[in-house]
């Protein structure tokens, strides 16, 4: 699953295949098979696995004020782009026709997850006064995430890693 999960992030769910991943491991391709009929499976295993990490982590940032754990969560997007890496669930949307149904259904709650939860840390920091009151919190939650996935995108054709880091400023207005 790490194997798949990594080599998604750098090729994409279509560069894939379960004979690179068992040549990756030093394995043959039937030992994959054995653990996942068809590739959907894996990648939804993956994107699953990925979704409960990814949201555990987020969960994890609660020692500071909201807007910097909003400031801590972009800089994780601005990691993986400066590894040359892709967020796994915005690389499995790129290839959103190809993944199948359960994969896709994975996808879109991460994504649910993500808008949700920063959508929590954004009102929270309206609250606190980190944010001016009249900031619509749903559009600005969806909007910060896209922009994020959009960034670390963008790193692969050449912009630097750390657009994903100023997003935050650009999107919300706000001043580090």
């Amino acid at each position: 699953m790490d194997a798949a999960r990594d080599s998604i992030q750098r090729v994409g769910v279509g560069n894939v295949s379960f004979g690179h991943l068992a040549d990756e491991l030093g394995i043959k391709a039937p030992s994959v098979h054995h653990h996942f009929r068809r590739k959907e499976d894996l990648v939804a295993a993956v994107v699953a696995e990925y979704r409960a990490s990814f949201n555990q982590w987020a969960e994890s940032i609660d020692h500071v004020s909201p807007l910097a754990r909003i400031r801590t969560y972009a800089a994780r997007f601005a990691q993986v782009a400066d590894d040359d890496q892709m967020c796994l669930c915005g690389a499995a949307a790129a290839e959103w026709v190809a993944v199948g149904h359960e994969p896709r259904a994975e996808v879109s709650a991460f994504f649910a997850d993500q808008t949700a939860w920063l959508g929590r840390q954004l009102q929270a920091a309206v609250e606190a006064g980190e944010l001016d009151s009249s900031l619509d919190v749903a559009a600005a939650a969806a909007t910060l995430l896209a922009a994020l996935e959009g960034a670390v995108l963008m790193s692969r054709a050449g912009s630097p890693a750390e657009l994903a880091s100023g997003v935050v400023d650009v999107v919300l207005g706000s001043k580090s």
